[in-house]
């Protein structure tokens, strides 16, 4: 079972599908009703994390545990699926959505920690500036083929005009985007 974060983001969305194109049972959440259909539509077992107590929809949906974690939000949200996963489970830390924007002193300091020992966890950043364009090149002929199989699709929040850069910008920190945000100049 694979769990992913931010599901409906751009980078999210991508995530579940390439699981389930590997043939994951992916769960995922999102903090609005139309995304958490959006996903469901795609084949993805989806729940409002704004209307649902985290520990109950992961009992709900991933009554086993967690083997792998896809996080892009962090803060209290790691911590609470820190919990529900399994023995040598995986953590790809993709992003931290939910903090960035807090001074380092209001940051969501992660409590369960010693879990990573006593459940022999693996923990590890994820950013694509660490591949080289061998892999790159791999993994955009992955996609692409994803793509034309109709296994990868895509969602875009477009803003119309210059002046909303920074409405579009804010916005990718409070959820106002399903899929990439972009701006049309």
């Amino acid at each position: 079972t694979v769990f992913v974060t931010g599901g409906a983001g751009a980078v999210g969305s991508c995530a579940c599908q390439i699981f389930l194109s590997y043939g994951c049972k992916v769960v995922s959440c999102a903090g609005s009703n139309e995304k958490v259909k959006w996903l469901q539509d795609l084949g993805i077992k989806a729940f409002n994390y704004k209307e649902n107590a985290l520990d109950d929809a992961f009992m709900k949906f991933c009554p086993k545990g967690i083997d792998i974690y896809w996080d892009n939000v962090g803060g209290e949200m790691l911590e609470t699926t820190l919990a529900h996963m399994n023995n040598f489970g995986r953590v790809v830390c993709c992003g931290m959505i939910s903090q960035y924007n807090k001074a380092p002193k209001d940051r969501y300091g992660i409590k369960n920690l010693f879990l990573v020992v006593s459940k022999r966890l693996k923990l590890q950043g994820f950013i694509m500036s660490d591949y080289n364009t061998e892999q790159t090149v791999a993994a955009r002929k992955e996609l692409i083929k994803l793509i034309s199989e109709g296994k990868l699709k895509t969602m875009e929040t477009i803003m119309n005009g210059f002046e909303k850069i920074p409405e579009a910008f804010c916005g990718l920190f409070t959820g106002k985007n399903l899929g990439k945000m972009l701006v049309k100049i």
